[in-house]
């Protein structure tokens, strides 16, 4: 019955139409567009909301997303509105799992722990959510790369790449960030 993804029913040409290259460069543009003002609002809300905390979080955004671009330019990878896609979502995830961490920080304190504990068990106990949405999240992407065409596949490969990177940014990076400002003394208070 499926014989290379073809169904055995009838096509009807509806419409056709022709689509010349300003459509597309209009159509990157607008994917630049968009993601610049998405990441900017998502920026502004973790510096207004998480005041230091939300700095050490895009810090690690940027780190992340420069990973990325590195792994792209060193295998020449071509940036398509797919692969934009799947950096966006990227900056999604990203930011979420910060919010995570900071939001088991504050539960922490909010439980009378000292600043070194709550960083320690907010790293600690959110680390299992991370780790089954990033792994949940790369097996998807990981079938849309076996099953997808081209720009799915390109997707795909932006999308596991990212999260990648994202588990050493949001996991390490912004631990090893904490425990050093932890390490400098002895700390009542953290931006949070």
């Amino acid at each position: 019955m499926l014989r290379a993804g073809a169904l055995p029913a009838p096509v009807r040409v509806i419409e056709e139409r022709s689509v010349g290259p300003s459509l597309g460069a209009d159509s990157i543009q607008d994917g630049v567009r968009a993601g610049l003002i998405g990441t900017a609002l998502v920026v502004l809300f973790m510096v207004i909301y998480y005041h230091l905390s939300g700095i050490i979080a895009i810090v690690a955004m940027v780190l992340n997303i420069v990973y990325l671009v590195a792994y792209m330019a060193g295998f020449g990878a071509t940036l398509t509105l797919p692969g934009m896609a799947g950096i966006v979502l990227t900056i999604g995830m990203s930011v979420d799992a910060n919010v995570l961490i900071f939001e088991r920080i504050r539960e922490e304190l909010r439980n009378q722990r000292s600043v070194r504990q709550a960083v320690n068990l907010g790293y600690d106990r959110a680390f299992r959510t991370i780790l089954d949405a990033h792994v949940t999240t790369i097996i998807s992407a990981l079938f849309l790369f076996g099953f997808g065409t081209g720009p799915i596949k390109g997707f795909a490969l932006t999308l596991v790449v990212g999260l990648i990177a994202n588990m050493f940014t949001a996991v390490v990076f912004t631990r090893m960030v904490f425990d050093f400002m932890l390490s400098r003394g002895k700390a009542e208070r953290i931006s949070i």
